[in-house]
């Protein structure tokens, strides 16, 4: 069973192009445009690993960190930053206690995949399997 990531950007093209990259590379992809999105998919869906932007309008990256530390059974995913704020977004982690990887914008598909997959441990993904 492929890891679920839920990606959580406010533009559409970042969360897309994300989504499609992991996808190709094996991984569940589930997206988010906004944190109240974000925190109705954590219900419906086992989480494994979180992509947050850090800037987002209405409910922002520290403000969803905070309500996700707070739900039941939440508070242990792992969180990747990806933003063009990584001060704010290091500052946000110190504040909260949390440990979180930080990625600034834009992201190279080499440093994202590097970064998910010293998040998550090894599992079969779609590269891994044997060919048919």
């Amino acid at each position: 069973m492929p890891k679920t990531i839920l990606i959580i950007d406010d533009f559409a093209s970042v969360r897309l192009y994300h989504m499609s990259f992991l996808a190709r590379k094996g991984y569940r992809c589930i997206g988010a445009g906004d944190g109240n999105e974000a925190l109705a998919r954590l219900h419906g869906d086992h989480i494994d690993l979180i992509l947050l932007d850090m800037v987002m309008p209405g409910m922002d990256g520290g403000e969803f960190l905070n309500r996700l530390d707070r739900e039941p059974g939440c508070a242990g995913i792992p969180v990747l930053a990806i933003t063009s704020e990584s001060t704010l977004a290091q500052a946000v982690a110190d504040d909260s206690g949390r440990s979180m990887h930080v990625l600034s914008k834009p992201v190279m598909p080499d440093a994202l995949l590097t970064a998910v997959r010293e998040l998550l441990p090894q599992t079969e993904t779609a590269e891994s399997l044997p060919a048919l």
